[in-house]
């Protein structure tokens, strides 16, 4: 039988999933995917300041102003397309030799991600 503490964990998971509320767990998952596969050229606060930026040919995007650039909506698909490479963005590297595109672990956090880089957008 699971130990008092166990069983509130549980029960909080249980709450949030029912409230709606499991998405706070979604948003640390896309962040730590984030931070780990992004970061490094896009920064920590995804405004195109990563430790890589100035080694790099073409400056990073500010991952912030997607939704101001696209008349207030964040562009989900347009996003997910980028990430999974088939949306070809020459600083990401070609289709034969992705820098994440085919990695299934990244593959199964890229909804993860978009959704933290949507939580993060600028009104």
């Amino acid at each position: 039988m699971p130990n008092t503490s166990i069983k509130c964990l549980l029960a909080l998971n249980w709450l949030l999933a029912l409230t709606g509320l499991g998405w706070a767990q979604d948003i640390v998952v896309g962040k730590t995917e984030y931070l780990s596969s992004c970061a490094a050229c896009h920064g920590e606060d995804a405004k195109g300041d990563g430790v890589l930026r100035s080694v790099l040919k073409v400056p990073p995007a500010d991952l912030t102003m997607l939704a101001r650039r696209n008349d207030g909506h964040f562009p989900i698909a347009a996003v997910t397309e980028v990430i999974d490479g088939r949306t070809f963005i020459a600083a990401h590297g070609t289709r034969e030799m992705p820098i994440w595109g085919f990695d299934a672990k990244v593959q199964n956090s890229i909804p993860a991600i978009v959704d933290y880089l949507n939580h993060l957008q600028v009104p």
